[in-house]
């Protein structure tokens, strides 16, 4: 006598239990935090390694970046010589100054102290320009701020050529011309300049990009947040350029 096989379900895969999980209340949006500023991820220069949001420390991680923009930070106070609580002007979009105690009228790029040599130690510029990156790190569910340093900007640094190619990137791939589908490796790299000064410097490399099928929950999630950003996070950043301290 024959024997029936048992039929062995294959167990769901972590996506497919958050999506059953999320119908069985009725939604899968994750509200993002207004009155609060998002976790940060930030550079340790002198080890080349990155402090999570969790206290961890890596040297590498993927994710997806949903926004990015620049920003602009003035402190009296060199860096090391005591903390300022706020900046003396800053800019959240490296264009213009929002405000500040010597902020200017003119645009950012018309201002002394955004000028090379500017700076305390005669090379750089005494006003801190940064790239800020709002990045869904793989296992997340709600995204960080990493605030690339000046020393990855550079027109030749990985960072600033990842963010130029990646439409192409991305249109070839048939993602239309949207880095959000793009998942990127972020690492670091050591880099001595003529001042003696030691920086950490941003690597960016692309790890692939989501298939509008077989990547279509991953897809949903990063449109769901992406929106919500825009929508509700977006009317805080200048709050938050202009808040943080040299210790932030």
């Amino acid at each position: 006598m024959s024997k029936k096989k048992a039929i062995v379900k294959s167990p769901e895969n972590p996506i497919q239990q958050a999506d059953k999980m999320n119908r069985m209340f009725g939604g899968g949006s994750v509200q993002m935090p207004v009155d609060a500023a998002l976790p940060v991820i930030s550079i340790l220069r002198e080890s080349a390694q990155f402090e999570m949001p969790d206290g961890r420390y890596e040297k590498e991680f993927t994710g997806h970046v949903l926004h990015w923009h620049n920003a602009n930070q003035y402190y009296s106070a060199a860096y090391g010589e005591g903390d300022s609580p706020v900046p003396d002007c800053c800019s959240s979009d490296g264009i213009k100054p929002d405000g500040g105690q010597f902020a200017q009228e003119g645009p950012c790029r018309e201002c002394p102290l955004n000028e090379f040599k500017s700076a305390a130690d005669g090379y750089g510029k005494a006003c801190q320009n940064t790239l800020r990156l709002y990045v869904l790190t793989d296992g997340e569910v709600i995204p960080s701020l990493l605030k690339a340093p000046p020393t990855s900007l550079g027109k030749k640094e990985a960072l600033m050529r990842w963010l130029t190619s990646a439409p192409n990137t991305a249109a070839r791939a048939g993602a239309g011309t949207n880095y959000q589908p793009i998942q990127v490796k972020f690492s670091l790299r050591k880099k001595e300049f003529a001042s003696g000064m030691t920086a950490s410097i941003v690597q960016v490399e692309t790890v692939r990009v989501l298939d509008i099928e077989a990547d279509a929950a991953k897809l949903a999630q990063l449109s769901s947040l992406y929106q919500d950003f825009m929508a509700n996070y977006m009317g805080r950043v200048k709050k938050d350029v202009a808040g943080e301290g040299t210790k932030s």
